[in-house]
């Protein structure tokens, strides 16, 4: 859904380019061309900053809250803020759309995570394509299950210290030790942007 400072972007950027269309005798092909990649850019470039760069996080969750309509984004909106039954009413949309076990995979598992009740979708962690996250949510099944030695030792392996961090500190919890998990939660903040970056914000600085 389009903001109304992008629908005012829009129409501002198609009346000065056809002003320029009039004056340089530009083909009208090439300013349809033109058109179509400033609308792009207008729609898509804010999308990609707040979900992959952005490190303000007030401004992510203030853009995600604007666009619940769409079920991605209210699952993850609603997953940072433990609004449980947007959550599962987002997660329901998605599995409806997406039949396939392996399209639905991360949601679901990330809701289960959000419960502390990975031991219930263990068949669907298998079923996530990516392998970081996969071996992510196995490292933090296994502090669920008490598993702490492995771990530790698979969280050791994850080549995104975001992750490595976080089940680092989710291992200390477990143990007790709330003021050391604190500095591993700061060190998974400080290497996420974007929504990520968001989630974990809200989750460990409530």
């Amino acid at each position: 859904m389009l903001s109304k400072k992008q629908y005012i972007l829009i129409i501002i950027a198609a009346i000065l380019l056809g002003f320029l269309t009039d004056i340089l005798q530009i083909p009208f092909w090439k300013t349809a061309v033109l058109i179509f990649l400033t609308v792009t850019l207008i729609i898509y470039v804010p999308f990609v900053w707040y979900m992959y760069f952005s490190r303000n996080t007030g401004n992510t969750g203030e853009y995600l809250k604007r666009r619940t309509r769409q079920p991605i984004l209210q699952f993850y909106f609603s997953l940072a803020n433990s609004e449980t039954d947007q959550m599962e009413e987002a997660l329901s949309i998605l599995k409806k759309k997406y039949k396939s076990p392996q399209m639905t995979a991360v949601f679901t598992v990330a809701y289960a995570a959000h419960q502390e009740n990975l031991a219930a979708v263990k068949e669907s962690i298998q079923h996530i394509k990516d392998l970081s996250a996969r071996q992510y949510y196995e490292a933090l099944l296994k502090v669920e299950e008490g598993q702490w030695d492995d771990a530790g030792k698979l969280a050791s392996t994850l080549k995104k210290e975001w992750m490595k961090e976080a089940v680092k500190a989710e291992l200390l919890h477990k143990k007790g030790e709330a003021d050391a998990a604190k500095v591993h939660e700061s060190k998974a903040i400080d290497l996420t942007k974007g929504m990520q970056r968001y989630i974990l914000e809200k989750r460990y600085r409530k």
